[in-house]
């Protein structure tokens, strides 16, 4: 149920982040790099997307190609969430 609701959630912020440059305000404090942090979230909303796709269209017990993809874009969203977090490099 919260990958249904988080999803459209996601992909508003993350839009909202690339397009406009707009950040939520608990994370307008911590964050350094807001593109790198829209990013993740179109990230995460793609692994939502994916589990919530692969999950209905498939009832095998073992795990599909998709269900690792969804692995490897999480954790790659997980950690351009933490890069978002990070100073920049000054030239």
């Amino acid at each position: 149920m919260i990958e249904v609701v988080g999803t459209p959630v996601l992909l508003v912020g993350g839009v909202a982040t690339l397009g406009w440059g707009w950040l939520p305000a608990w994370e307008r404090s911590s964050v350094r790099r807001p593109v790198v942090f829209g990013w993740a979230q179109l990230a995460l909303a793609a692994a939502l997307i994916t589990y919530l796709v692969s999950d209905s269209l498939t009832n095998a017990p073992r795990l599909s190609l998709a269900v690792k993809v969804v692995g490897i874009v999480v954790m790659l969203g997980f950690w351009l969430f933490s890069g978002a977090e990070w100073e920049p490099r000054r030239r």
